[in-house]
Formats: C-alpha cells, sequence, structure tokens
C-alpha cells in the first residue's frame, strides 16, 4: 500500500485571534491523515499565538519578529523548511475554512493535472452560498486582475475544474519543488498580487494554474483591512503599478498608468454611488 504524501499546511497569520483556531480546526478536521500544521506568525499584537498554543499542542508555530507582509511571511516560512520532508505545501489564509475532502481533492488534482502546477478549490464568502472566487484571469498589460464568478451564486455546471490565468494564495496547493524553483513570492508587493505575479512567473516556465472541481471552502474576506477599504484599494492599486512595470517594457507601462489614472476615479465614483 502506498503512503500518503505528507502536506504542510502553512498559515499566516498577523492578528487574527478570533478567527485563526477556527482555522486551525477546519484542517484537523480534515479527511487526509499524513497532514502537519505550520503557523508564521507575523509578529502579531494580539493573543493568537498565545491560544493557538493553548489549544493545539500539535501545530509548530514559527515568529517573524516583525511583520514581513505575505510574501515575506511564507518566504521565511519556506526557508525555514528547506529540510522538511513535506513533498507538498498548502498555503491557506487564518480567515478561511476548509472543507473535509478538500485537501484530499487537491492532491488528486495535483496527480491527473502534473506536479509542477498550481492549484485551488472554489471560495465562498463565510456563511453564505456566494461565490468569492472560482479561478482568476488577469491582463499582463493593464495589470487588472479579478476573480471569475465573484458574487454569483456557487454552480457546479459552470465552475468545473478548468485552467485558469491565476488561483488565488487564499487557498494555494502547490509543491515545494515548484514553490522553490519559483523562489517564492516577490517581496515588491508589500499587500495583493503575490499570488497573480506567483502564477504568471509560473506560466512562463510553462506552468499552469488551476480551479478544481471540488466542494468549496469558505473566506471571511478582508479580515483585517475590511473589504471595501480605502487602504485596501490602495495597496491594490500600488501592487497593480509594480506588477505591470514588472512584467512589461516602460512603453507599456506609461501608457497602462495613464488609462489606470483615469479608471480609478471612475471606480471611486461608482462605489460611492451604489454606496
Amino acid at each position: 500500500m502506498n503512503k500518503l504524501p505528507h502536506i504542510k499546511v502553512l498559515i499566516l497569520n498577523y492578528n487574527g485571534e478570533k478567527i485563526l483556531n477556527r482555522c486551525v480546526q477546519s484542517v484537523l478536521d480534515s479527511d487526509y491523515e499524513n497532514l502537519s500544521i505550520d503557523v508564521i506568525d507575523n509578529n502579531s499584537q494580539d493573543a493568537s499565538v498565545i491560544l493557538l498554543k493553548e489549544k493545539f499542542d500539535n501545530v509548530e508555530v514559527h515568529q517573524t519578529g516583525k511583520n514581513l507582509g505575505f510574501g515575506g511571511g511564507y518566504n521565511f516560512a519556506f526557508n525555514k523548511l528547506k529540510k522538511t520532508d513535506a513533498e507538498y505545501y498548502l498555503l491557506l489564509n487564518n480567515d478561511a475554512i476548509l472543507s473535509k475532502k478538500i485537501i484530499q481533492n487537491l492532491l488528486i488534482n495535483m496527480k491527473r493535472y502534473g506536479k509542477e502546477n498550481l492549484y485551488a478549490p472554489k471560495i465562498l464568502y463565510t456563511n453564505s452560498s456566494k461565490l468569492w472566487f472560482a479561478g482568476g484571469t488577469y491582463n499582463k498589460f493593464l495589470g487588472i486582475a479579478r476573480h471569475i464568478g465573484i458574487n454569483t451564486f456557487e454552480n457546479n455546471i459552470f465552475y468545473k475544474a478548468k485552467k485558469v490565468d491565476y488561483v488565488t494564495a487564499c487557498c494555494l496547493f502547490i509543491s515545494k519543488s515548484t514553490i522553490e524553483l519559483l523562489n517564492g513570492f516577490d517581496t515588491d508587493y508589500k499587500m495583493y498580487y503575490e499570488d497573480v505575479d506567483l502564477c504568471h512567473r509560473a506560466s512562463i516556465k510553462g506552468f499552469d494554474s488551476y480551479l478544481i472541481d471540488s466542494e468549496p471552502i469558505e473566506h471571511e474576506v478582508s479580515y483585517s483591512l475590511g473589504n471595501h477599504s480605502f487602504k485596501k484599494r490602495y495597496h491594490m492599486f500600488l501592487s497593480q503599478i509594480k506588477f505591470i512595470y514588472k512584467h512589461n517594457n516602460f512603453f507599456i507601462f506609461l501608457i497602462s498608468c495613464l488609462i489606470n489614472f483615469f479608471i480609478l476615479p471612475l471606480y471611486w465614483v461608482k462605489r460611492i454611488i451604489r454606496i
């Protein structure tokens, strides 16, 4: 009988006192047996790590000592875990809740489509049947990235397993060898677009991103910043500009910036009217 491969679940945490334990418990409730959980704490100022250690003695905690951001926090863990025997990583937001069979289904899809590729499940808003993510698309020249199916109702007919432009790092399944080949995340992005950039760099090497056909997981969207906050949109815009600059020539970058500076005010006018 073949031994199940070791999957290491990496949960990045920052001030997740109210949600971290819920996330960890959902992983432990998984049907997949050969897994371990590592929490990377980005210098939280709340009691999330204390409460975690009190409840779970089988979770490894890596404390960064300062807030390294999203990509920096995960890269910190990748460097520490270079000698781990884990074959795969599941990157998971601390505000996500896994379904029981999702890890097993991610592994099945990886074996079907290829170990070098990147995978993610469908994701619902917490306590809702509305989709937050059913695959991602992006425009390299304008830097515009969007979630397929966002704010629509989950439907197994329309949102089956398929190749997509990118998968979200909210719940990202990737082999250890692939993340090492890609040198982890680009830490130039302080917040947002780290996953878009990772998938784009993977595609340059001939790797693909897949939405898997499975039951969805849940995600309490933008727990730390708020779903429609100005701070969130500000950081997204900065990361979008960095993505354009990194992956295009300077002429395209200038044209794209001009277009985006016109689009951004229109977006905020639209949001104000809707509110």
